[in-house]
């Protein structure tokens, strides 16, 4: 990029994203996030905040997206990834960001950090491990399931605090994106969250959420990978159909634990061999051997849960654990079954 282009990008940032430029000029912020012109957050020294008090104008918002579009040789899309010297921007328009124009703004450091600041840091200093207690807790957490009621509700909690990932099945109208929106509000307020879906229908009420839809030609695999450009800390997929599985599970194996997928599944048992299928779908996928694959599936997701529409009630069904694979097969456990007597449920679970 000319100095020339370089400097008129710059005042673009400065003239239509003024309100960004006390940010911008922090030194202490490693990025700014545009939810809408009136959601805006910043991550300064790792701790994301609401900028209170801070909103740029809709239109001068769409004006700098098709400017820095422009100056990065990009086309006029929903999605822009482009780059400026010590920037790293992604932007995306509506109807593709549900909420109006959103954009990231990630800043490089400025300061090059050498292996002796780590250590002077603490960085790499020994954590001692969770204490046993804190195991005991939540091997009793797992063993309550069977019985239901209250048990499940602290599992969910649990399984959104420890940040597990999780995949939902199950069919039309069973509940899965009503249980969705449930786990979301067990998540914590500071966390940021991406929601991606063919149809916008969850319910966030997260204070930094950014909802993403599928619109004017944009796929749900290009916004999976553009939800890597955006620092979230969850993803949501409404709904995995297809290709897109591979590039959410790479995803959640690249820093975004306790995010949840659903998709269509007969019972929590064919779930991890419907999302096979799913990953295959892809040219990667096709790539990896079976083995690799469900090696990669079980360390990716360690609980399955199955939902079901019966008669007026509609909702989780059954658990699984994936405990790993032998044989190339899976090695699960049940944890939970809302059909089963309560001595098959043990019974099972400690096979």
């Amino acid at each position: 990029m000319s100095r020339l282009t370089y400097e008129y990008a710059i005042e673009v940032l400065n003239d239509y994203l003024s309100p960004l430029q006390p940010m911008l000029a922090d030194a202490d912020v490693q990025e700014i996030m545009v939810n809408r012109a009136d959601s805006i957050f910043v991550e300064r020294n790792g701790v994301l905040s609401f900028a209170a008090g801070c909103d740029v104008n809709p239109d001068a918002l769409d004006r700098a997206i098709t400017i820095l579009a422009n100056v990065n040789a990009k086309a006029q899309t929903p999605l822009l990834d482009a780059r400026l010297p010590g920037l790293r921007l992604a932007a995306a328009r509506h109807p593709v960001a549900v909420h109006g124009n959103m954009m990231s703004i990630r800043k490089h450091s400025r300061r090059r950090i050498g292996l002796a600041d780590y250590e002077h840091s603490g960085t790499f200093d020994v954590i001692l491990g969770a204490p046993s207690t804190a195991r005991r807790r939540s091997a009793a957490v797992l063993e309550r399931l069977a019985s239901g009621g209250a048990a499940l509700r602290e599992f969910f909690e649990w399984v959104m605090r420890e940040r597990i990932n999780v995949a939902f099945s199950g069919g039309t109208s069973s509940g899965k994106t009503t249980l969705l929106n449930a786990m979301i509000d067990a998540m914590p307020a500071s966390e940021r969250i991406v929601t991606i879906e063919d149809t916008a229908e969850l319910q966030v009420h997260a204070p930094n959420h950014v909802a993403l839809e599928t619109n004017l030609g944009i796929t749900i695999r290009d916004l999976v990978r553009f939800s890597l450009r955006i620092r979230p800390d969850r993803i949501i997929v409404g709904e995995v159909r297809g290709a897109e599985a591979f590039d959410l599970m790479e995803a959640l194996n690249t820093g975004h634990p306790g995010s949840i997928v659903s998709f269509h599944a007969d019972s929590a048992d064919t779930a991890p061999a419907r999302l096979e299928s799913l990953i295959r779908m892809s040219d990667e996928g096709r790539l990896m051997t079976l083995t690799d694959l469900r090696y990669r599936i079980a360390s990716t997701f360690r609980f399955f849960v199955h939902a079901e529409r019966q008669g007026a009630v509609r909702g989780p069904v059954e658990i699984r654990e994936v405990l790993g694979v032998e044989h190339d097969c899976y090695h699960t456990r049940r944890l939970f079954s809302r059909y089963a007597d309560h001595a098959n449920i043990q019974e099972a679970a400690h096979a």
